[in-house]
């Protein structure tokens, strides 16, 4: 028996969700027994013996709604769902079986003789894996103690609006620039590339113009509407991340995303195109907005420091970070969005290296800027999120107290 408990937030989610496959009593997403769960009877889950197969996965993760699949030899398949992974009531994986999945992925590609060397030689590999049908995944095959381990992240190919993202407007604003660059920030899972989506999408949509994307993989699929979309895939249209950056610069963009600052190279190259009248997009790992530059500052060129800390200032159109929250009703996650518009004063802090100086700007809600810890205050006074996930996503724990306690007190039905 699996020490572990149903899920609780949909109780439609507890049948079978494998049912449909034939002879299995597969189904129920379960999760680890946290302590106030010590002390609950905990279900005899029985599991009929059935050799399941990779697309068993992957259709029940679109089913749940799942964001991550995670399969490993010697253990429990588990899948995220709203951002907490559950593990699947079914045996642990063996070893043949994660060996046939891995050949399965692998067989799928252009090169599979190179991918599976990388993946034998560097000890793993990133994949873009197609179920037609059903959905994309985002592929990275690894080992983990002399054994295969694959993650699947499901990539969401339908372009968001943004009625549906329940993002900011000053957002969907970011689509009205012509030039200059726009920075999304955020770890791993937080949304960056869903938003970006929206903003080329609506792009897209309402002017003429020639959009490239540069992506590992391509996660959103545009076609072309009023622009020409021309995206490509690292490793399937190109052979490297800087071997495409360079010729795109080659193929007449108006609108660029790039996505991901990953180095230098591709900091200075962001940088040349929107100082060259070009629209940018991007994406950084940081985790607040003024981070996200000093991010962006940590990556000069040590010979080009002075020129691309100049570019950086004057080019820069916004920086928007992201957290995922989950809702008051416990279905579903709301972005909580920092944004930093660059006003006067941010390039001027960014122009003269006081990057210190950049966190007092965020807050500046008159230049259409605001912090987490403002989104989060407005989030919870409209019932969309509780106060324990306001205090955990809040930057300064201190200050939304104040803020959430005088809301509570002028509206009783958030106490």
């Amino acid at each position: 028996m699996i020490a572990s408990l149903l899920f609780e937030e949909d109780p439609s989610q507890r049948q079978v969700f494998m049912s449909s496959v034939p002879g299995s009593h597969i189904g129920r997403v379960v999760e680890n027994a946290g302590v106030d769960d010590q002390d609950v009877p905990q279900p005899e889950i029985h599991v009929e013996e059935r050799r399941l197969t990779l697309h068993d996965f992957l259709k029940t993760a679109v089913k749940i709604n799942g964001s991550d699949i995670h399969l490993q030899a010697g253990s429990i398949p588990m899948i995220r769902v709203d951002g907490k992974a559950r593990f699947l009531d079914v045996p642990a994986l063996s070893d043949e079986l994660m060996k046939e999945y891995v050949d399965q992925i692998i067989n799928a590609q252009a090169e599979p003789s190179e991918k599976r060397g990388i993946l034998e030689h560097k000890g793993s590999v990133d994949i873009a894996y197609a179920m037609p049908g059903v959905a994309r995944f985002r592929t990275n095959m690894f080992h983990s103690r002399e054994k295969y381990a694959i993650v699947m992240r499901r990539i969401v190919t339908k372009i968001p609006n943004f009625d549906d993202l329940n993002l900011p407007p000053q957002v969907e604003s970011l689509a009205e620039f012509h030039r200059g660059i726009v920075i999304v920030s955020g770890t791993t899972g937080s949304g960056k590339s869903t938003s970006l989506a929206a903003i080329i999408g609506k792009i897209n949509r309402s002017r003429s113009e020639r959009i490239i994307t540069v992506e590992d993989p391509i996660e959103f699929q545009h076609e072309n509407a009023k622009s020409l979309v021309s995206q490509v895939e690292v490793g399937t249209d190109s052979e490297s991340y800087e071997y495409a950056l360079r010729a795109m610069m080659r193929q007449d963009p108006d609108t660029i995303l790039i996505g991901e600052i990953r180095d230098s190279f591709s900091l200075s190259t962001a940088l040349r195109a929107a100082d060259t009248g070009h629209l940018v997009f991007t994406t950084v790992h940081a985790t607040n907005a003024p981070m996200t530059i000093e991010r962006m500052v940590s990556l000069f060129d040590e010979g080009q420091k002075d020129l691309q800390q100049t570019q950086l200032g004057l080019n820069l159109n916004a920086v928007i970070c992201q957290r995922l929250a989950k809702k008051r009703e416990g279905k579903g996650r709301v972005p909580v969005i920092e944004i930093m518009m660059a006003t006067p004063l941010v390039r001027k802090y960014i122009l003269d290296g006081e990057f210190e100086k950049l966190k007092g700007a965020v807050g500046n809600r008159e230049s259409g800027s605001q912090s987490f810890d403002q989104h989060l205050t407005e989030l919870f006074q409209k019932q969309i999120i509780d106060v324990g996930e306001a205090k955990r996503l809040a930057s300064n724990v201190d200050a939304l107290n104040l803020a959430l306690r005088g809301i509570s007190n002028s509206d009783s039905r958030l106490r």
